[in-house]
């Protein structure tokens, strides 16, 4: 008895999904725009927290520099002028940055607009609103304008970098204490204020002095 095998139709086969791979394909632009979009914002906001970062120690190096000073003038009986600031003389008794004077390590230059070039001033004159004497001594740094509105935020609650004043050349040693309450101008005044960033049209910018702006801390007032 013969046997006959049964005519059995092959399937057809699977055709391309074309639909799925499209909806993947969207799936990935959007994800990968999101990721685009993420990383610009995430570039902000690493930079704002780094200004602030470095507001918050100018700061306390500021805080320390003046503590040197009280240290050196009060407690060793010094008259401000006669106070030696130079960040590299460390030996003597009226060396800020001196054991046996103001006590205090030279300060670190890590926060300025350009650590490489830029350093501390110690520039002497009148402040309006701070004393009544024309030898008041403060510490200034060049900052850049982020660091700058940050610095102004923490003194005085105002998030700005102030628009230019001569307030004299900081290199040169020099306060034009005069021009002082024009800082006001731009949205934050820091008249009378110990602390804080101006913007000092009376420095030029080039070799060794790479911003405008100065972070500044008082240091002593007469």
């Amino acid at each position: 008895m013969a046997s006959q095998a049964g005519a059995k139709r092959f399937s057809p086969s699977a055709g391309i999904a074309i639909g799925p791979i499209l909806f993947i394909i969207a799936i990935l632009a959007i994800l990968a725009a999101a990721i685009a979009a993420g990383s610009g914002s995430f570039t902000s906001g690493t930079s704002t927290e780094s200004n602030r970062t470095k507001s918050s120690a100018l700061i306390q190096i500021g805080e320390n520099i003046k503590v040197g000073m009280d240290r050196i003038t009060m407690e060793g009986g010094l008259d401000p002028n006669s106070v030696d600031t130079n960040t590299t003389d460390t030996n003597t008794t009226n060396d800020l940055f001196s054991p046996t004077g103001g006590g205090i390590a030279p300060p670190s230059v890590g926060m300025a607009n350009n650590p490489l070039t830029d350093k501390w001033y110690f520039p002497k004159g009148p402040i309006a609103g701070l004393g009544t004497g024309a030898n008041d001594v403060i510490a200034a740094l060049p900052i850049s304008e982020g660091v700058c509105a940050e610095v102004n935020n923490r003194a005085v609650g105002s998030a700005v970098a102030p628009t230019a004043a001569n307030l004299g050349d900081f290199t040169g040693g020099i306060i034009a204490g005069t021009a002082w309450p024009t800082v006001a101008a731009g949205g934050v005044n820091l008249l009378g204020v110990a602390t804080g960033c101006v913007n000092n049209s009376g420095v030029t910018v080039g070799t060794g002095v790479s911003s405008n702006y100065f972070y500044y801390q008082v240091l002593s007032v007469q």
